[in-house]
């Protein structure tokens, strides 16, 4: 610093109380603003700087695609496999080979074979109990076509089971 600054400050005697810059009145208390000249503005904000809605969801927007994009190929997501509605089912292959067959057995206590693949249309045309063995023909969105033999000597139904009903079992 200057030398002639430092001498006006060591001469200058210390003062009590504090004085409005503008009007050079007195002050009501530390921290409080001169009545006279009212309360100070603050800066002015340049509104060139300032993001407008549209502009802040845009890079929200921008954010949130590159995330998405970096998330499928870092984690290697296949988008058919999302973006499918139903679910694909992979239809059960057996061979007819001599060393095994597959048999498919109710699980629940009671099952209602129906007429078509929905509860909401379909008719109830038999029921079949736990163990009962049946044939699968086909599988259709979560419904089994199955043949049923009843030990009775009656001919044989055919209808539609809800899949999660069935177990497999191979012997």
């Amino acid at each position: 610093m200057d030398q002639n600054v430092q001498n006006g400050f060591a001469h200058e005697p210390e003062r009590k109380y504090l004085y409005c810059d503008s009007c050079n009145s007195l002050l009501p208390a530390p921290g409080y603003y001169c009545v006279q000249c009212e309360p100070p503005q603050g800066p002015e904000l340049d509104s060139a700087d300032e993001l407008k809605f549209s502009q802040a969801m845009l890079r929200i927007s921008l954010l949130t695609l590159l995330f998405l994009v970096i998330a499928v190929f870092k984690l290697d997501i296949k988008l058919a496999d999302v973006l499918s509605s139903s679910p694909q089912e992979i239809p059960l292959k057996v061979s007819e080979d001599e060393d095994f067959k597959v048999f498919f057995k109710v699980n629940t206590g009671m099952v209602n074979l129906r007429s078509l693949p929905n509860m909401k249309t379909s008719k109830i045309i038999g029921s079949l109990v736990m163990g009962a063995q049946v044939e699968v023909l086909g599988v259709e969105r979560g419904w089994s076509k199955v043949k049923f033999k009843s030990q009775t000597g009656e001919e044989p139904k055919t209808g539609w089971i809800a899949t999660k009903l069935l177990d497999s079992e191979i012997k």
